[in-house]
């Protein structure tokens, strides 16, 4: 079954002629009236059951090939099509700004800030045996007073020049990030991991704690911006996002 795209729950209301349309074939295909492979009634058909235009119409089928519901075939017709891989997309919010708007408060030890030679995985991380400097801060973020997250960050001081002056109590390396290099790409891995005894001491968790381990690096035309390593243990080991369906891969 593929779930609706964000903004198209089966709650929403459509809000014009091509949303009827679009949703009048997604409840087809959701309530499995129409199977996979099952072939959808031709444009002529549907303008004919809705009374609309045919480009509303074509409009509608191909926003919903494009996100995955239906497969159009040149010369034969439109079908539901095969199931598609599932996308689970995160909102990755400024820690502190999750904390606030559970109506916690926040507040962050900065164990480590220096700028360093990193060690080699690191180096190669950034895409180079020898990257040169790079800044690198330690952090561990609380909300009211009980550790929340561990940060390990490195990035390239090009990106974040007043790196080593920023107020960590007030803004966090991610959103100042965001403000000046907003548009990056990115890769993610998300794992449950055992810990050090460091980092247990550090999350006040009790030894053998599991936790969920990100490792995140993101990247610009202009080279790798950064590499953390966010932990979270306990009944902190979570994060929360939402899924949905996807044609692209």
């Amino acid at each position: 079954m593929k779930l609706l795209p964000t903004g198209k729950g089966a709650g929403a209301k459509p809000q014009g002629l091509r949303d009827r349309v679009a949703a009048y074939v997604i409840e087809k295909i959701t309530t499995g009236e129409w199977a996979t492979g099952y072939r959808i009634p031709s444009e002529n058909e549907l303008v004919a059951t809705f009374g609309v235009s045919r480009m509303t119409v074509h409009h509608a089928l191909r926003d919903l090939a494009s996100q995955g519901f239906l497969a159009r075939r040149s010369g034969s017709g439109t079908y539901v099509a095969e199931p598609s891989a599932y996308i689970a997309e995160y909102a990755h919010l400024d820690v502190i700004r999750e904390i606030e708007d559970r109506g916690g408060v926040h507040r962050a030890d900065v164990l480590t800030r220096e700028i360093i030679q990193p060690p080699s995985p690191i180096a190669t991380a950034f895409g180079a045996a020898d990257t040169g400097l790079l800044f690198h801060a330690v952090i561990v973020h609380f909300e009211d007073e009980i550790p929340f997250e561990l940060e390990d960050r490195w990035m390239d001081p090009a990106f974040i020049p007043d790196g080593m002056a920023i107020d960590l109590s007030h803004q966090t390396l991610f959103s100042r990030l965001m403000r000046i290099r907003p548009y990056r790409q990115g890769s993610e891995q998300v794992r449950a991991v055992s810990i050090s005894a460091r980092e247990e001491q550090l999350l006040a968790v009790p030894s053998g704690t599991p936790a969920l381990e990100v490792l995140r690096k993101t990247w610009s035309a202009a080279g790798v911006v950064t590499v953390a390593r966010m932990l979270r243990a306990g009944p902190n080991g979570a994060m929360n996002g939402c899924i949905r369906a996807s044609s692209d891969f």
